[in-house]
């Protein structure tokens, strides 16, 4: 079945509508993130640019798939039915090299069980494909021998590698992938610049379209002699930069993108293996580019980045973590001078951003009624600045309707996937009150260890969600990190509404 007919495929809810509609379908997601940080004053915001190609873009598939005795499924998990695949063996926005191999790669999955998913990709720069199966247990069964066969049968096939599957499926990709027969990498470009990809590497699914965003980014770091490159996966963009360049520092944490940069980098390039998280950042730059993944980057990262780097560019394919991120840099004094959307994801609701920032004064408060209010990420809560006498936290567990710790009488607003949303009325420390709370093991969501890794990835929560609501006169609206949290964790239009994160208006899309 081709997907764009399949009634509930989730991977392109776009589809089928004009292109036009599209784009500002992502124009208005964006600016709906953005507007949660009015304080801000940001740049205004431009059309999206189009991509160069709709349809039979995507040089890569990721999919889980089912190995029946007559039939192979392969899809989309069935988001109505958890461990289900939705069959959709063709899908319009995947490259024709992808969609000319999978018929032949169905027929012969029909005699492996074993494999769980299939991670496949299609080189633009030379045709070839690789292919990654994650299977039971780490094992093909047949090894070389079997796929000897499916080369015969795919010749474009040139690399092909095992990694262990999950065992409970609940994550597609397997892990440590390991070349089986073929070349460890395949070669790709983006305009110019080679990169290798060994088995599993992140790449941009469309190297054609990519090329403009490269230019755009190259154009933000203009002439600038020392560049580093924190979430640099093969190096593209480092690579990119090397020519013309005193030092071009590109850090990244998984080994083989490690490899694969340095089999490929001049001597001005230097690739380091780490957590961005874990590295000690103490020379300065120029320029630093931060391509992080979609959960955005760690607080303590993007405030040792302002010390260490006299501009930033920040490529973003998370509209709600990036506004996050922006928010946490103003806080340390780098302020956005340019944000340019463009579409990589034609079809989707993902919109790749650009942003320029440079250095600046700190954005610590700002004015609201009655006072002013500041943000998360110089050590307090968000919200009004003075005596908090209300305020509003998210704790784990449900604590009840409503009672009181020492400090505090609380109100619960309502639950939020299975925690409560309190709002509490001080007349003692917003601290005291806190640490009454977790003695009762309702601690903070984003303070409670057990579950700060949940909060993140779900959520986008990196800090305790706290919000003063009023202190002294002054009263401050929730904070945008909050406002994104409660939506991603699925909270009601009505709970939104009494936390006083209700809709706004976005701007309008040009």
């Amino acid at each position: 079945m081709d997907c764009r007919h399949h009634p509930n495929c989730p991977g392109c809810p776009l589809m089928g509508q004009p292109y036009d509609v599209q784009l500002r379908a992502k124009h208005a997601r964006l600016a709906a993130a953005l507007e949660d940080y009015a304080h801000l004053g940001l740049p205004e915001l431009p059309p999206v640019r189009p991509a160069a190609h709709t349809e039979a873009y995507r040089h890569r598939l990721k999919l889980p798939i089912n190995v029946g005795r007559k039939h192979v499924r392969i899809g989309l998990y069935d988001p109505e039915k958890p461990g289900r695949v939705l069959d959709t063996p063709d899908c319009p926005v995947l490259a024709d090299g992808l969609r000319a191999a999978l018929p032949p790669l169905l027929t012969w999955l029909r005699g492996h069980p074993e494999v769980h998913s299939v991670d496949l990709r299609v080189s633009d720069a030379t045709g070839d494909l690789q292919l990654v199966l994650a299977c039971s247990k780490g094992r093909l069964s047949g090894g070389k021998g079997a796929a000897h066969k499916l080369q015969q049968a795919v010749p474009q096939l040139v690399s092909i590698a095992v990694s262990t599957a999950d065992p409970q499926r609940k994550r597609v990709m397997g892990a440590r992938p390991h070349p089986l027969l073929g070349p460890r990498h395949l070669v790709e470009r983006i305009g110019d610049t080679e990169v290798r990809l060994h088995p599993g590497a992140f790449f941009q699914v469309d190297p054609r379209t990519a090329a403009d965003l490269h230019d755009r980014v190259a154009a933000a770091v203009g002439e600038a002699r020392t560049v580093l490159d924190l979430y640099a996966g093969v190096g593209a963009y480092a690579l990119r930069l090397a020519p013309g360049r005193g030092r071009v520092l590109a850090v990244e944490e998984v080994p083989s993108a490690v490899a694969a940069a340095r089999e490929v980098a001049p001597p001005n390039v230097e690739v380091v293996r780490s957590r961005v998280e874990d590295l000690p950042l103490r020379e300065r730059f120029d320029v630093a580019i931060l391509n992080p993944a979609r959960r955005g980057s760690d607080p303590q990262v993007l405030a040792r980045l302002t010390q260490i780097a006299k501009r930033l560019v920040y490529v973003s394919c998370g509209p709600e973590t990036l506004a996050r991120d922006l928010d946490c840099l103003a806080a340390h004094g780098m302020h956005p001078t340019a944000i340019e959307p463009l579409d990589l994801f034609p079809q989707t609701r993902e919109v790749e951003t650009v942003v320029h920032l440079a250095a600046g004064p700190p954005r610590a408060t700002w004015p609201v009624q009655g006072g002013r209010a500041g943000g998360p990420w110089l050590g307090h809560p968000s919200g009004a600045v003075g005596r908090a006498k209300r305020a509003l936290v998210l704790v784990i567990g449900d604590p009840g309707p409503n009672g009181s710790v020492p400090g505090a009488r609380w109100t619960r607003l309502g639950r939020v996937a299975g925690h409560g949303l309190l709002r509490l009325q001080l007349d003692g420390p917003l601290p005291r009150a806190l640490g009454g709370l977790a003695r009762r093991g309702h601690a903070v969501a984003g303070r409670h260890a057990p579950t700060q890794r949940f909060f993140a990835a779900k959520a986008g929560l990196v800090r305790p969600f706290v919000h003063v609501e009023v202190a002294g006169r002054a009263s401050a609206p929730l904070h945008g990190d909050l406002r994104a949290a409660l939506r991603a964790l699925g909270a009601s239009k009505k709970l939104l509404a009494r936390a006083g994160a209700g809709p706004h208006r976005a701007p309008r899309s040009r």
